[in-house]
Order: structure tokens, then C-alpha cells, then sequence
């Protein structure tokens, strides 16, 4: 579309100027070739404005601005002297809104440059072609943009016969109806604490909580060409988070009327699943179906959520939904192969109605108490006519606890725990950055280098999970076997993984210091006791012990330790006590003349070498005296 705008000049001084140009030209052909206007007399303005688009699609996703997207539109503008029709090099052009701002304008260089922020105003100067270039945004509203174009002659100079004109761009919401749904939340960093607005009393310093958090949950809904629908557009949201089994005990807890081969009666109101037992498991009249197939499957037209009217008494696997809703939508049959879940919500609570912003989004919040964080849970979000279903069923936590301040933290009881410990107690908990107890947190356990010992948490060895009940708080049962004198100290981790970095907590296991080795000796009925007892006189069990060397003058030693090593009595092992007997044997040569002394020798050692025992046993013969 072509709008010259023109000033009041009547056409009578339009004809004076053309004769006096015509006289200057006369005669000899004038030197010059052309009229040049009195810079003293400021002529006329004339403008040229050419519109790209007359309209544009609304830019509801707010896309960047780009010469040839679709939702921008080039006004370019052409600026001459009225009087000659020569163009004016240096006319500055103002475009600016004359009513609502509906979109916005940037000048030739910020598109190019990829500016964001568009302008209700912008002025630039002609070229040597008189010519000049602004561009029209569409914004997130659709509407008619009614733009004023405005040349002057300079900034600077004088605003005498300048030039105005006037265009319209309309911006159209092309979108269709719904025709997807997609769930964008709900996020972690989207959970607030709800406080009570009663302020403080006059010795606090923090205000109540109520005991709920809120979360956001979102969707964007888009039409069959995956555009954002319009603005406004009704969306409903559903919550089931009841009844559950394994919550808190093992995790966020799993439905307990639900399936896999759901058969909703296409066109009506019924639905069964063979096994399903509905009323037996809990279901009540009221409360609602949630079928929640494959979104690209083929019987994707079934997703949504519906209100039980009716457990028929002899079909146990059976139910009616309520007529005054929509009925099964129709499709093709695809048998019973639908998931599904029956349940209520119980514990939390969602605002029921959203409607669509610029972008299609649509956001509700999700309530729920901190006596149940760590919980699952069932969002269904739907148009009003069911023709759109969308199902949020994520299998994990749903109702997660607030990561402000330092996030989610994990504290133990204690930080140590005695060498070789039996049933050692260390109780874990979690809490989030508000310091309300997490429920169904997963905390992994594992240990680092046992050198030898054997180390068991809760029967499940030295890795794996603890699971925190409804008080955020889970205990570890520790058993460490094994762990010899002199060897090092235990490092047991437990953790519980959050956004970013897990929380963290280490329990030292003490090492276990030198063993002594001590010995109860009868040398005259060749016996030894010994004990093996740490520093602070604990025994210490199943411990080798054996001789490492030995003086015996006659004879042979033949020890014979008990309780025995494997490898045979040569060698014991220190019983629950930490003892071991051993015999042996000390057979005396035959007197001689004189009186004769014998030192029987040996060194007992324990397997890690940290302690031995020195046996001695002094023996004298008595000499049989001169033979007369």
C-alpha cells in the first residue's frame, strides 16, 4: 500500500513554483541541468510510505525479531521536495504510536544488531535517496497499530513544511483451538513457605508458617500447527494423591487402585479392567479415573480424568462414569490396554481453573502440608471439553520440600563410632532449607576402604539405601567385624542427593589400637593361656595367633593351639574373649653328674604383628653325685 501525504501548498503556488523553475532553465539550457531551491524560502515536504505487511501474526512466543520473520513488517519511507519532486538527503522521519501501543518499532540498525526491546518511538534520517526504514514488532496482544509518520526538514532546522501521514498494521491471533498439552512443572525452585499474615508478636522474630508449601505447575497448550492458542484460553487442573501404598516406609510411596489394562467403552460412560476389584481396593463413589496412555499411542484420545458415578454390585471390575460429563471420547478400539489409576485427593489441593498466557502457559498452584513432603501424586491438566488431556505421573516425590537458604541438609547423630562396633546407632535426618523434615528421602550409604574388616549397615552390607519415614529421620545399625589392632580408622558416607551438590555426612569408625598379647604360663603342666585385648582392654575375637620362633633344648615342642586356625592346630584363633590355650610339651634330657639347667623358649605373635608373648621355662635336672 502506497500514502503520499502532501502539505496544505494550494496547487496554484505548486504552478508558480514549476513556472519559475522553468524560466531559470530557459534559454542556453542553464548550466546547472536542474532547479536548486532558496535556502532562505523552506519548501514543502513530501511523503512516500510503503507498508511490507498490512498485517502480521501476533508474536505470542516473543521470538527475536528478525528481517524475515513473519511477524515483522518493514514501513519503509521515501522523502522528496514538493516543489521539485527532488529527494531530501538528512530529513529526519519520526514513526511513533498515535493510540495503545500494539507491538513495537526498531530502526534499521537495532534489528540488525538483534535488539530485544522494541520502541513506541523512533526517529531516523533519510539517506541520499531521501529514502529511510522502520520496522514494526508484533507484539504478544493482537490488535490494530495505528502509526503516525512524521519528516521533518532537519533536527536543527526549521519544522516548516514538514510532512505527515498516517498507517495501520493489524496484528492477527491466527491460533487454532487446543490441540496439545505439555507439563513445564511443577519445579523445585518454584516452592514457597506459606505464612500466616498475622505479623509478629512482640517478643518473636519469625513470623508463623502455617505448615503448607505451594508449588507452581504449568502446562502449554498449543494448536494443531504448534502455535501458542490464544490468549485466555481455559485450562482445567485435577490432582489425585490418594490412596497410596509404601508411603513413607519405602519412598514417595506407589496407587493402589491402578493398572495397565483399563477398556473405557468408546462413546459412553463406562469403563472396566479385569482384576481391577475396585471397591474391594478402596475405591469410593466420587472419586475420579485418571487414564493416562501413551500420548503418541494410538488410543492417545482417552487420556483425561472423570468422576465415578457407580460401582455396579455384581461386576467387581466394573464402574460407571457420571453421564452429566463428558463420555468417553470416540476412536478407534483399541481394547483394554489403557492405564489407569482410581483415586481422590486427600493431602494436598490444586487450583482447579487457569487460563493461557501470551505464551499459551498456563499455571495453577499445587498445595500441600509438610507433614507429607516426599509424597507422590497425579496431575491431569484438560480443556474444558475433554477433548485435550494431558497426565502428570511422575512415580516420585511430587510434594517436595523448599531448597531455600542452604537446601536440603542431612545431620547424623553422632560422627564416631568405636572399633569393631556392634549394633552402633547412628540416627539420620533430613530437612529442607526451612528445616521441616523430609519424609521418603533416599540416603545413600557406602564406605571407603575397610582394610579387611567386613562393615554392615542394617543387614545390607557396606552400600545401599535408607529411606526416611514420616519424621525425616532414618536410623543405621552398624556392624564392624574384622578390624585388626594397629589397622586404620573407617570412614562411613552418607548422603542424600539435591539440586546441585548432595549433602553429605561422614561417621569415623576408630581404628583399633595395638593389641596386647597377654600370657597366663604353668610351666609345670606345659600350659599357656593367652589373651588378646585392645589398648583399653576390649578382647578382640578371631585374631591368628601362632609361634614365630622357639629354643626347645629336647625334644620337640608340638604345640597345639585352641580353638584351632584352619590350617590345623599348629596355629589358634582368639575365641569371643580374645583367648587361646596351647599346650606343649617339655621333655627333659637325662641327669647327669652334676646339676644341669634348661631354658625352654618361645615367641607367640598375633597374625597382624602388632603384639607377641615371650614364653620361658626354666628347668633344672639334678646331677646323679660322684660314683663311688
Amino acid at each position: 500500500m502506497i500514502i503520499r501525504g502532501i502539505t496544505q501548498y494550494s496547487r496554484l503556488a505548486a504552478l508558480l513554483v514549476t513556472a519559475f523553475a522553468l524560466t531559470a532553465c530557459g534559454g542556453g539550457g542553464g548550466g546547472g541541468g536542474g532547479f536548486l531551491p532558496d535556502p532562505d524560502t523552506p519548501n514543502n515536504l513530501a511523503l512516500s510510505v510503503l507498508l511490507e505487511k498490512e498485517s502480521v501474526p501476533v508474536n505470542a512466543a516473543q521470538n527475536p525479531a528478525q528481517s524475515d520473520s513473519p511477524h515483522v513488517a518493514e514501513i519503509a519511507v521515501e522523502v522528496t521536495d514538493s516543489g521539485t519532486g527532488l529527494p531530501v538527503t538528512g530529513a529526519e522521519v519520526t514513526v511513533s504510536f498515535t493510540g495503545t501501543r500494539i507491538g513495537g518499532l526498531l530502526s534499521e540498525e537495532d534489528l540488525a544488531s538483534g535488539a530485544e526491546d522494541t520502541l513506541s518511538s523512533v526517529s531516523v534520517q533519510t539517506g541520499s535517496n531521501g529514502d529511510a526504514r522502520v520496522y514494526f514488532v508484533a507484539g504478544a496482544v493482537s490488535g490494530e497499530a495505528t502509526l503516525r509518520i512524521r519528516a521533518e526538514r532537519s533536527a536543527q532546522g526549521s519544522t516548516t513544511g514538514g510532512a505527515e501521514s498516517v498507517v495501520t498494521i493489524a496484528v492477527v491471533s491466527a491460533a487454532g483451538p487446543v490441540a496439545g498439552l505439555e507439563f513445564t512443572g511443577p519445579f523445585i525452585e518454584a516452592i514457597r513457605t506459606n505464612r500466616v499474615q498475622i505479623g509478629l508478636a512482640a517478643d518473636e522474630t519469625i513470623d508463623f508458617q502455617n505448615g503448607t508449601y505451594s508449588r507452581v505447575v504449568s502446562v502449554t497448550a498449543t494448536d494443531a500447527n504448534g502455535n501458542p492458542v490464544a490468549v485466555n484460553t481455559p485450562i482445567l487442573f485435577r490432582l489425585i494423591d490418594a490412596p497410596l501404598t509404601g508411603y513413607p516406609e519405602s519412598g514417595a510411596g506407589s496407587f493402589v487402585i491402578t493398572g495397565s489394562n483399563g477398556n473405557p467403552l468408546e462413546g459412553n460412560f463406562s469403563f472396566n479392567a479385569a482384576g481391577g476389584n475396585f471397591s474391594a481396593l478402596g475405591a469410593r463413589v466420587g472419586d475420579r479415573l485418571a487414564l493416562a496412555p501413551d500420548p503418541d499411542g494410538r488410543s492417545f484420545y482417552h487420556a483425561g480424568i472423570r468422576t465415578i458415578a457407580e460401582f455396579p454390585a455384581d461386576r467387581p471390575d466394573s464402574l460407571s462414569i457420571r453421564s452429566d460429563e463428558e463420555a468417553f471420547r470416540v476412536g478407534e478400539d483399541q481394547g483394554a490396554t489403557v492405564p489407569y489409576v482410581i483415586g481422590r485427593a486427600r493431602v494436598g489441593n490444586i487450583q482447579a481453573l487457569a487460563f493461557t498466557d501470551a505464551n499459551g502457559t498456563a499455571s495453577t498452584l499445587l498445595t500441600y502440608p509438610f507433614s507429607n513432603l516426599g509424597r507422590t501424586a497425579l496431575i491431569v491438566a484438560q480443556t474444558e471439553d475433554f477433548s485435550v488431556s494431558r497426565v502428570f505421573n511422575p512415580g516420585g516425590p511430587v510434594y517436595l520440600g523448599s531448597l531455600e537458604e542452604d537446601g536440603i541438609s542431612l545431620t547424623a547423630s553422632t560422627s564416631i563410632l568405636a572399633s569393631n562396633v556392634n549394633d552402633g546407632v547412628v540416627s539420620l535426618c533430613v530437612r529442607d532449607g526451612n528445616q521441616v523434615p523430609l519424609s521418603s528421602q533416599s540416603i545413600q550409604f557406602s564406605t571407603g576402604d575397610t582394610f579387611g574388616a567386613s562393615v554392615d549397615v542394617n543387614g545390607r552390607g557396606s552400600s545401599g539405601t535408607l529411606v526416611t519415614g514420616s519424621g525425616g529421620c532414618a536410623t543405621a545399625v552398624v556392624n564392624v567385624e574384622g578390624q585388626l589392632p594397629g589397622s586404620q580408622e573407617i570412614t562411613l558416607l552418607f548422603a542424600v542427593q539435591s539440586i546441585g551438590e548432595a549433602s553429605e555426612v561422614e561417621v569415623t569408625i576408630l581404628a583399633s589400637g595395638d593389641g596386647n598379647l597377654i600370657g597366663n604360663l604353668n610351666c609345670g603342666s606345659s600350659r599357656l593361656g593367652l589373651l588378646y585385648l585392645t589398648s583399653s582392654g576390649e578382647p578382640i575375637p578371631d585374631a591368628l595367633i601362632s609361634v614365630t620362633s622357639f629354643d626347645w633344648p629336647a625334644g620337640s615342642p608340638n604345640f597345639i593351639f585352641s580353638p584351632a586356625s584352619d590350617s590345623g592346630s599348629s596355629a589358634g584363633i582368639t575365641d569371643a574373649s580374645g583367648a587361646v590355650t596351647v599346650r606343649y610339651s617339655t621333655v627333659l634330657p637325662p641327669a647327669q653328674e652334676t646339676d644341669q639347667d634348661y631354658s625352654y623358649t618361645a615367641t607367640f605373635e598375633t597374625g597382624n604383628g602388632d603384639a607377641q608373648f615371650d614364653l620361658e621355662c626354666n628347668f633344672t635336672v639334678v646331677g646323679t653325685g660322684t660314683d663311688p
